[in-house]
Order: C-alpha cells, then sequence, then structure tokens
C-alpha cells in the first residue's frame, strides 16, 4: 500500500489476530500483508492496551463460565476446520505421488 494507507479497523482487527494465532513471525506475517513492521506492531501494542482493562474488570463466574463455552466451541470448529484439511491435503499429496511414479 502507499506510504499514508489508511487501513479499515476491520483489516486492523484480522491483521492482529492473524499475527497472534499464525505461528510465524510478525515480520513474516507483515511482508504478506504488505504493512510495515512498526505498523502491524502498534496495531498489536494499541489491541493490548484495550483488552487490559476488560480483563481487569471482575466478571462474575456465570458470566466468564459463558466466554469460556463460547471460547471452546470457536477452538472446537477451528480444529474441526483444520483436521478437515490436514486430511484434504493428506489425500491430495497421496494422490499426486502416486501419480509421479
Amino acid at each position: 500500500m502507499s506510504k499514508n494507507a489508511n487501513y479499515t479497523s476491520e483489516f486492523k482487527r484480522e491483521a492482529v489476530k492473524l499475527s497472534q494465532s499464525a505461528g510465524k513471525p510478525i515480520s513474516q506475517v507483515d511482508m504478506e500483508l504488505g504493512v510495515k513492521p512498526n505498523t502491524l506492531y502498534n496495531w498489536i501494542s494499541n489491541s493490548m492496551k484495550e483488552q487490559k482493562p476488560i480483563a481487569k474488570a471482575k466478571l462474575s463466574p456465570s458470566h466468564r463460565y459463558k466466554e469460556l463455552e463460547q471460547e471452546n466451541r470457536r477452538l472446537q470448529k477451528e480444529l474441526r476446520r483444520a483436521r478437515m484439511e490436514r486430511d484434504i491435503l493428506k489425500k491430495a499429496a497421496a494422490y499426486f505421488a502416486s501419480h509421479e511414479l
């Protein structure tokens, strides 16, 4: 993007999520997204500052339990998808490997 690019807040949130969950160095993520490294670091820092007051707030046990249930469902869904993608890739690799012989 250009020198003074304006990024949407949605793009920033997704970039932060990607940098935290990709398992890649932030320098690689910023190159893939076409964002300057300092910009991505700033977005991550701002995101962490916004989340701290929420984390400090005392939540009722039932509210915290509901949040944990939602996160658990999300993670289970993500795991199912990752397993499905893995299985597809395994089958594709086996298919192409058998045709190369």
